[in-house]
């Protein structure tokens, strides 16, 4: 904890450096073009919807296996790398570590993604939606991670955003249960937020909702599900990363 808490405070006494081989210098972020080269990128094809690689599993929809079997509530999601090697260690120091500066460094690259991908999402503009986290661990961990990403990239792109969803309190770890279970836990553990939702109406609109990995696509079904009987007018969905195990498991 302490060294993590150290290499923060280092951050900003010295800031951009590159977080991975330590070049200086740097233009606002905090990883060089150079590693950045190096991270592992979700290209076509994939699935229509889940954005799912194509590894043999698809049919001529354009669709992956799961998603021509049961539709996700979500219209389409994307993912910019592979959750893997460097940019999975920095990932992890951004969710536990206290790494926060990075915040701005993947919002970056995630709105990179969407202006250099002008077709994703109906090309339309939408309103941000982070994945929220339950105000237990918010006060442990200081920060929610897919808050700070949503709110850098709507500075980016020029979009609103609104934290309009909550999690409930939950004692089972996601990680322990296997991807069915996950799809319905995920059900019971998130809801939306009246009060927020009085505020920043999200009836009609188009919502894009932010997260930093998209794993089995639990939890981005069960936000959109959510945001669908607010009345959005269509759920897509944004990550930074996807797990290798999320088309291989």
């Amino acid at each position: 904890m302490l060294e993590a808490v150290f290499r923060e405070w280092l951050s900003w006494v010295y800031p951009f450096v590159c977080e991975l081989c330590g070049r200086g210098g740097l233009d606002g972020c905090h990883v060089c073009p150079e590693c950045r080269g190096r991270f592992v990128p979700i290209e076509p094809p994939c699935c229509a919807v889940c954005g799912e690689p194509a590894e043999g599993s698809f049919i001529p929809s354009g669709l992956c296996v799961r998603c021509a079997e049961t539709a996700p509530s979500f219209e389409e999601a994307r993912a910019v790398y592979v959750n893997e090697g460097a940019l999975r260690d920095l990932l992890l120091a951004f969710k536990y570590a206290g790494a926060v500066h990075l915040a701005g460094t993947f919002a970056g690259m995630m709105a990179d993604a969407v202006r250099g991908n002008p077709h994703w999402f109906g090309g339309k503009k939408r309103l941000l939606v982070p994945v929220p986290m339950h105000r237990r661990k918010l006060v442990r961990r200081g920060y929610n991670q897919a808050q700070e990403l949503a709110v850098l990239l709507g500075r980016e792109l020029g979009w609103p955003c609104a934290g309009v969803l909550k999690r409930l309190p939950d004692r089972m770890p996601q990680a322990s249960l296997a991807r069915e279970q996950r799809l319905r836990h995920a059900r019971k553990i998130y809801a939306a937020d009246g009060k927020r939702i009085k505020r920043h109406p999200v009836a009609g609109r188009d919502v894009l909702l932010v997260d930093d990995v998209f794993t089995t696509g639990a939890t981005a079904d069960a936000c959109a599900h959510l945001l669908l009987r607010a009345g959005a007018a269509s759920v897509c969905v944004l990550t930074l990363a996807r797990t290798h195990h999320a088309w291989h498991g």
